[in-house]
């Protein structure tokens, strides 16, 4: 077979062959779909569009649209959430006011990038949820993540009380649910299209207020003015 021949045979057999589905690329798609537009505003022939794939090939790799939608809520926690709870820790020396507000920082940042979708898609979620649009079991998985999440900065609150960075009375678990509520909040302003620079503003007075809420309480309940 001639040079030219065989070059023409690559050519056609390489031009036949289909593309990889990269499942884990697809799974990031219907993420920021469901980010973007919620669970009950994503039909499957979005998610089909956006993937790039037919029905049966979506409900092959990942099951029906509720199973992918869960499985899109835990790829946002590990890929988009997670990686800023570090910011809560380090550095180790600084202050615990200053790495709650590296902390809101980073998600400020997140939601407010004009590269992603906006806004929190769990904070979406949880606002869907508990309505007929979403099916009771998503509710379920929602309502646990956020108590996971919740029960994660009751544990950060407490060690940090246990290392003098919080007085000896400080309520880690009313800490952790006013941080859990400064979050949403920070969500919801964000879809709404507030500034970046308003949401670094109430990051700021919350980062502030977690060590000075808990000094006003001590010195009321001590009776100082």
């Amino acid at each position: 077979m001639s040079r030219r021949k065989r070059s023409k045979r690559v050519i056609f057999m390489n031009a036949g062959r289909k593309r990889a589905f990269d499942k884990q690329q697809a799974l990031d798609k219907a993420t920021r779909l469901f980010w973007s537009s919620g669970y009950s505003g994503t039909s499957l022939s979005d998610l089909t569009a956006a993937l790039g794939i037919n029905k049966p090939s979506l409900y092959s790799a990942f099951g029906n649209k509720e199973q992918l939608f869960k499985a899109s809520v835990e790829h946002y926690r590990e890929c988009y959430g997670a990686p800023h709870w570090q910011k809560l820790f380090e550095p180790e020396q600084a202050p615990l006011e200053a790495r709650v507000k590296a902390y809101l920082y980073a998600i400020v940042d997140l939601v407010s990038n004009p590269a992603l979708p906006g806004g929190c898609l769990f904070v979406k979620s949880a606002c869907e949820s508990g309505s007929q649009a979403i099916p009771e079991d998503i509710t379920a998985v929602l309502k646990g993540m956020g108590q996971q999440n919740e029960q994660a900065l009751s544990a950060f609150f407490r060690d940090e009380r246990s290392k003098g960075q919080l007085p000896a009375d400080a309520d880690a678990e009313k800490l952790a649910s006013y941080l859990t509520a400064v979050m949403y909040g920070i969500g919801v302003l964000a879809k709404n299209g507030n500034s970046q620079a308003s949401l670094q503003a109430v990051a700021d007075v919350a980062a502030h207020s977690v060590l000075r809420t808990e000094s006003v309480q001590k010195k009321t309940r001590q009776g100082k003015p």
